[in-house]
């Protein structure tokens, strides 16, 4: 049984309308069989309906045309057996139908063994190449979103507009964010390949600037953020309360390890099998060829009565064919429900392996409820980390709503002091503590002073008792902004001796003179 693999569906708004897209197909069709299989003569038509002469063996090609006043719809199956492994056979099915000023476009593939062969299947494959160019010609939209066969770059004037289209009740396609590394170099996978192969199915935008994943971040949260070279599928009916574990993170370490070819394979497939498990056929092209063929055998049966040529033998082979036909629906339903039982699983499976598993633990286990509790597990981790008792209690009267961005910042500082003792012992210096933060992506949010008229006025709110002695600890971290819900300060010193982070304070922004 073939097994779906992709699908796609999308309208182009075209002034030539289905045409122009018939013609992208006819291009892509021709082209493979001039130029792969080196059949100068052959030629298609997709707007005539049959199968044109001169194919290889195996191969199937036709066109069936479908009209009911001044809608038109067009059905081309190409099927082919696959060039590397004979006991395969891939087949392609467009349906094309012109409806006012928009044409709708859908595009399948499946896939079926015609071998008995109990060997894994290497399906590589992207969107292919008429959809992309059909996406490319012309404005391609799902619903009322344009979309296009490129990456989007993401711009600061922008980062509004990319949260609306991500919370959008609208949103129908899944959303792929590049991020480039703290340091500025740019994400490793090619956003442009990625956004050809994910034409129709996926839209890929690109950050260039890392400043910008942080300033993502403060308005989502450090859970459901990409930074730091890391890509991320945001699907539909995301929000800032979702799980993280439903948008799946590739961490730009497991992407260097990888390579961002696989890396590139893996959100490619995550994405393909849930278009081609969440499929549902364009209502109009499917009822345009519902209401033809209905006509079609409307008018087949007036003849057959009329000439009386075996009217009633052909009626009751009908009527047979009407069992067979609800005795097989009754097989598929079955299997679909089996399908869905299994789904889960399967998806899984697909998802790339035991590192992505681990990236997905990994999240489940530093979900916090508040940000105590995640000053609690970073005490535990965090061997180069001493939080004093003043932290604690801030921590356990603080209401902010991201906790895990806490967790992350204070193990961020225990990776900081593992960093400087290195250098130190390797270069004869530790290294700039503040460049050290910006290497992490704290750069714009962190600082080793507080101004001088707050030390002035407010010292007292920033000294706390270490080693028997009241120290200034003016270094710090702010994370989001505004009311305590949404902004939370860590003020710490660095003691080089014991090479320990002494936190002093996490939670609510501490006063200064504009508050």
């Amino acid at each position: 049984m073939a097994r779906l693999v992709y699908a796609c569906r999308f309208d182009v708004a075209a002034k030539e309308g289905i045409a122009s897209v018939l013609s992208t197909y006819k291009d892509w069709i021709v082209g493979h069989y001039r130029g792969r299989r080196e059949l100068a003569e052959f030629n298609f038509d997709p707007e005539v309906a049959g199968a044109p002469e001169g194919l290889p063996i195996g191969h199937s090609l036709t066109a069936s045309i479908y009209q009911d006043g001044d809608e038109r719809a067009v059905r081309l199956r190409w099927s082919f057996p696959d060039d590397i492994d004979a006991g395969l056979r891939w087949a392609n099915e467009a349906r094309v139908g012109q409806f006012g000023d928009r044409c709708g476009v859908e595009h399948l593939i499946s896939i079926e063994s015609v071998q008995y062969s109990v060997a894994p299947a290497r399906l590589l494959f992207g969107s292919p190449r008429a959809v992309r160019d059909v996406c490319t010609k012309a404005p391609a939209y799902i619903g009322e979103m344009q979309v296009r066969a490129e990456p989007y770059a993401l711009e600061q004037n922008g980062l509004n507009d990319l949260l609306a289209l991500l919370t959008s009740d609208l949103r129908r396609l899944p959303v792929v964010l590049l991020s480039p590394y703290v340091r500025g170099e740019l994400n490793q996978i090619d956003p442009v390949k990625l956004a050809r192969n994910l034409a129709g199915v996926a839209v890929v935008v690109r950050v260039e600037n890392p400043e910008l994943t942080w300033d993502f971040a403060d308005e989502v949260g450090r859970q459901l953020s990409c930074f730091n070279g890391a890509a991320r599928i945001y699907w539909p009916g995301f929000s800032k309360a979702s799980d993280p574990r439903s948008h799946r993170l590739f961490f730009g370490a497991w992407i260097e390890q990888v390579g961002p070819a696989v890396a590139a394979r893996a959100i490619e497939r995550a994405v393909f099998a849930v278009a081609a498990f969440r499929y549902v056929s364009d209502s109009r092209i499917a009822d345009l060829i519902r209401r033809f063929e209905a006509a079609e055998r409307q008018k087949l049966l007036l003849e057959k009565k009329e000439t009386g040529d075996d009217f009633w033998a052909e009626y009751e082979r009908d009527l047979a064919r009407l069992d067979e036909a609800r005795k097989k629906l009754e097989e598929i339903e079955a299997e679909n429900a089996n399908l869905r039982a299994n789904q889960q699983v399967f998806f899984a499976a697909e998802a790339g392996g035991s590192d992505e598993l681990a990236q997905q633990q990994e999240t489940e286990e530093l979900s916090f409820s508040s940000v105590a509790e995640a000053v609690q597990a970073a005490a535990k981790r965090c061997n180069n980390v001493e939080i004093l008792d003043t932290a604690t209690f801030a921590a356990e009267a603080s209401p902010f709503q991201r906790p895990y961005d806490i967790f992350k910042a204070l193990t961020d500082l225990d990776e900081i002091v593992d960093a400087w003792s290195k250098n130190r012992d390797e270069k004869g210096s530790g290294g700039d503590l503040l460049q050290h933060l910006r290497d992490r992506g704290w750069g714009k949010r962190s600082s080793m002073h507080i101004s001088d008229t707050t030390r002035g006025k407010l010292r007292s709110h920033y000294e706390f008792e270490y080693q028997g002695k009241k120290q200034l600890f003016e270094p710090h971290i702010t994370i989001g902004a505004g009311d305590p819900n949404s902004c939370a300060s860590i003020h710490f010193i660095f003691d080089q001796e014991r090479l320990k982070m002494v936190v002093g304070h996490v939670g609510k922004h501490l006063p200064n003179t504009k508050t």
